[in-house]
């Protein structure tokens, strides 16, 4: 393998992933305080829509895809998708745990909503939140099953369910926070369970083109999975085909990080990088990152 690009060519588009804020109504234990508690102040409506007017400015076409914390329990949440709709905000996407009403889903004026199915809390009545939704939204949706090992039979019952409804989901290994950020400690599952996780492709279109064979694709959760993610040396276009937004408004090339601050968005301190950036990383663990365009260098004949 010597090359990974999108399959649905966003090497011609920005993709932001935005932490709106910490604020979340969940306080999973794999989830790091560095991005979720349930006490920080939500960030003023003005300022996100003034850095939503930076962002249609950047000079392609922007796709913003937000997150948190839990960016639905902002006060101001839909009106700030409405107006990146106002100023022509290519997609949006948003990720939620699906504790709001399902009335809210959907009202909102958005492309792609992802839900992510966490099991230490009611994830019967989010389960139900997502097929009624399924059932009369015209936008796609997706869920991150969030494969915690110590609910695995749940965890399996759930993708069942899924399954039967016809909901597009991928099995999603929980990544500890107390440990390296790198892996996935699979250590924690007992083998019969780590080895269905492993065997269980995504049910969903995959979005990865391998080596520039459009008959050899996979879905970024499965290049992880099967331990395809080693990029590190290789050159991605983290910052050039994404951006990634803290909750206080410092931005990075990716989820990743790789590259180091940008500077920060809100206060106007932010350059857009212009090359790609070299991969220090020993495994890429998001699955928002894997499609971006990244090649080995080191294999002649490739080029970014």
């Amino acid at each position: 393998m010597y090359k990974i690009t999108s399959r649905w060519m966003h090497q011609h588009s920005i993709k932001i992933e935005w932490n709106i804020g910490k604020r979340c109504n969940y306080d999973c234990s794999y989830c790091p305080s560095s991005i979720h508690d349930n006490s920080s102040p939500h960030t003023d409506i003005e300022i996100l829509k003034s850095t939503v007017d930076k962002l249609v400015n950047l000079g392609k076409p922007v796709r913003i895809s937000f997150t948190g914390g839990e960016p639905c329990v902002h006060p101001n949440f839909k009106e700030l998708v409405e107006y990146c709709r106002y100023v022509g905000v290519s997609w949006i996407n948003v990720t939620t745990n699906g504790t709001l009403p399902i009335k809210f889903y959907k009202q909102l004026p958005i492309d792609h909503l992802i839900f992510s199915l966490h099991f230490e809390h009611d994830h019967l009545r989010v389960m139900s939140t997502i097929i009624n939704v399924q059932q009369d939204v015209s936008f796609p949706i997706m869920v991150n099953v969030m494969a915690h090992h110590g609910y695995m039979q749940s965890v399996k019952m759930a993708a069942g369910d899924l399954s039967t409804h016809d909901v597009p989901h991928v099995i999603r290994r929980v990544r500890w926070t107390e440990d390296d950020h790198n892996v996935f400690d699979d250590m924690r599952y007992n083998g019969n369970d780590l080895e269905w996780i492993l065997n269980y492709n995504a049910k969903t279109d995959a979005n990865c083109v391998i080596d520039d064979d459009k008959n050899n694709m996979r879905h970024a959760n499965d290049i992880i999975k099967l331990h395809m993610n080693d990029f590190k040396g290789w050159t991605c276009n983290a910052g050039l085909e994404s951006l990634m937004i803290n909750w206080d408004g410092e931005v990075h090339r990716a989820t990743c990080r790789v590259g180091g601050s940008l500077g920060n968005i809100y206060n106007d301190t932010f350059d857009r990088p212009l090359m790609p950036v070299k991969c220090t990383r020993d495994w890429c663990t998001c699955a928002a990152d894997i499609p971006l365009t990244k090649v080995n260098v080191q294999v002649q004949g490739t080029s970014v």
